[in-house]
Parts: structure tokens; C-alpha cells; sequence
């Protein structure tokens, strides 16, 4: 081989080899959406990696279906309602919601519509056959983009979890993380379009979001088809943006850091959930920047409680025995406790901005 063969192979060579290097916010979208990705078969609850809110009761989607219920009787929404979940998994939140909505009040459900916000086809037929049981009803499944508000005289939109699963680029001192294709840790200098990103979200480091704007402005345009609408949101994290590399894994409810993470990422690799803490005040920001009014943000204890929590246990204790209503009221404990998900977890609520 002439010397300029070799030379013109080893160019190849390393051109190749940059190709397969992507930054870790494209790994992440892949580790968890991709066609592989973790979410098309995560497992959650005692069982599984993890659990949410969704998972420890029913009562959680019962809170909900009971502040809805008020927000239609304080004229804050009205009928006919589109009522919709954003990344449902199983459909279980939605059915809880369906299901107490259909026992809390009369006349109600005929005029709602419910709707799963779901892109992943391993999880809308799982949805659907979920709904189905709960409810007798038919759950309708569409992308993002396909949600039309059009006719529906108000919507309420919920999520849990939604915003922590969003993925991600590590940004720490002026560089940004790379991923080779055998799960190789670079770090590199930061791409233009990521500091496009940080100058437009006024972030310097840590997790930042892909997609979360273009995701917000998306929904909001949808939104504003309705009169009225009112979008809440738990998810865990913080008011304020953090600076340390909060990235974490999990699996089998074990918890791993990052470092944990970087040095196992082949074996983790679409085989556990990843996530960080939700920055609200950044979400709090694109959400008003897209011009939607704030409502608030609380604890998710608090919210639970305002949404009239107690008050739905109590009268769920009216028409089962004593040993049942015990058993519910402990599962919903984990729900308000500063040690479980109350304190940890918030709740973020936007409402239609009215037109001056």
C-alpha cells in the first residue's frame, strides 16, 4: 500500500469513527424511545424498577378526577371535556381518573372524551385493553402533533413523570458529553446547536432538555384550540436549575448515580430507566414564554390535599368496610408523606391565558 493509500485510509478511518460518536442527548433519546428503548418494555412498580404515584394507589388518579369535577363546577372548565394524559405507559392514571370521574358524578363522562398522548405502538394496544377493563370505554390513541381540540368546549391535560423523561445533554465545565458506539465515555467541545440551546434556555451546565420547548410550544398551539384548558403536571425536581450532575438510573429500585452510570453504561443501555430532576423553573419559563397563564406550584402533598383528597377517602369510606377503607388509606400515606413522594414530588399547573 502507497503512502498515500494508507493515508487516505486512516482519513476514512477516523471520519468512521466520528460518525459513530453522538452526543449523549441522541444517546439517551435512544436508550430510551429508540426501537429498542426501555420504555417500550419498562416494568413499574414493586415488581419492576420503579413506582410512581400511579402504581402505590388509585385514590391518585381519584384526587384528580375529584378536582375536575370542581373546576367544572367553579366554571373553570366546562362541557363537552377532552380529558388527556401525556406519556401513560399502561393507562392506568387514566383509567383511575375515568373510573372515579364515572362513580363521583352524574352526567359527566357522557360528555368527556378520553385520550392517550402516546407515540410507542408496543404501549397503545396494551393502553386500550387496559382502559377498556376499567371503564367499558374506548380510549383514543394519537400522537402530539394528531391532538385536535377543535370542538371540545374545554380540555384538562395531565402528566406524571413526563418531564424528567425527556432527554438530555451533559453540559459540565464548557464541554459536553459524548458516546462512542461501544459505550465509551468523550467529553468534547460544546456543538452549536447545544449552545444554541443554552443561550435560549439561559442555562450554563447540568441537564439540559432536548425538545422541551419545541414539545410545549407544539402542545400549547394545540391547547389554545380549546375555550378553556388547564395542563398539570407532577414530576420531581426542583424550582430552581442545579449545577451537579444529578443524572440518575434505575433498576431493580436500586438507584445509580452518575458516575455509576458512566461506568456501566453497556449493561445499562436500554435496560434501565433513566432521568434527572425536573428544573421548573425553566418549564415554568417556556410555559409563559408560549403564553400560558401560571396557576401554581406546590408540593404534590399539598396539591393532593387542595384537590380534596381526604374528603374523596371519607367518602370512600362510606360504602366499604373498615379493614378496605384502612387498606386504601395506607396505600394513599406514600402519596402525602414528607418521606415518600408528597414532599418530593411537585405539582405545576397552567391555565388558557384569557385574550386582553
Amino acid at each position: 500500500m502507497t503512502r498515500i493509500a494508507l493515508l487516505l485510509l486512516l482519513v476514512e478511518m477516523s471520519l468512521n469513527e466520528r460518525k459513530i460518536v453522538r452526543s449523549f442527548g441522541n444517546y439517551m433519546q435512544e436508550w430510551l424511545y429508540g426501537e429498542k428503548g426501555y420504555y417500550r418494555k419498562a416494568l413499574i412498580g414493586q415488581k419492576g424498577d420503579f413506582y410512581t404515584s400511579v402504581s402505590l394507589s388509585k385514590f391518585f388518579g381519584g384526587a384528580i378526577a375529584f378536582y375536575i369535577i370542581r373546576l367544572l363546577e367553579e366554571e373553570k372548565l366546562f362541557l363537552p371535556l377532552k380529558i388527556v394524559e401525556i406519556g401513560s405507559h399502561h393507562g392506568h392514571f387514566l383509567s383511575d381518573i375515568a373510573s372515579f370521574l364515572n362513580a363521583l358524578s352524574v352526567g359527566v363522562m357522557e360528555k368527556c372524551e378520553f385520550v392517550s398522548c402516546e407515540p410507542l405502538k408496543e404501549l397503545q394496544k396494551l393502553q386500550r385493553t387496559i382502559f377498556k377493563q376499567a371503564t367499558q370505554l374506548d380510549l383514543m390513541i394519537c400522537d402530539l402533533k394528531d391532538l385536535d381540540f377543535k370542538g371540545h368546549e374545554s380540555a384538562f391535560v395531565v402528566s406524571n413523570e413526563l418531564f424528567d423523561a425527556f432527554a438530555c445533554e451533559i453540559i459540565k465545565d464548557n464541554k459536553m458529553l459524548f458516546i462512542t458506539h461501544d459505550h465509551q465515555v468523550v467529553w468534547g467541545g460544546i456543538d452549536e446547536p447545544t449552545k444554541e440551546l443554552l443561550k435560549n434556555l439561559n442555562l450554563e451546565q447540568g441537564c439540559v432538555p432536548l425538545f422541551l420547548e419545541a414539545f410545549i410550544k407544539g402542545l400549547l398551539e394545540k391547547l389554545n384550540e380549546a375555550s378553556s384548558w388547564v395542563f398539570l403536571s407532577f414530576d420531581y425536581g426542583d424550582e430552581t436549575e442545579r449545577k451537579d450532575m444529578h443524572l440518575r438510573a434505575f433498576k431493580n429500585h436500586q438507584v445509580l448515580d452518575f458516575k455509576d452510570i458512566l461506568n456501566h453504561l453497556a449493561s445499562l443501555y436500554q435496560q434501565s430507566d433513566l432521568t434527572y430532576d425536573v428544573n421548573f423553573s425553566l418549564v415554568r419559563f417556556l410555559f409563559e414564554k408560549h403564553h400560558a397563564k401560571f396557576s401554581f406550584f406546590k408540593s404534590q402533598a399539598n396539591a393532593l390535599l387542595d384537590m380534596g383528597l381526604m374528603g374523596l377517602l371519607e367518602t370512600f369510606s362510606k360504602s366499604v368496610g373498615y379493614e378496605r377503607y384502612l387498606k386504601e388509606a395506607a396505600k394513599i400515606k406514600p402519596l402525602i408523606s414528607p418521606g415518600g413522594l408528597g414532599e418530593r414530588f411537585k405539582a405545576l399547573e397552567f391555565v388558557k391565558k384569557n385574550k386582553i
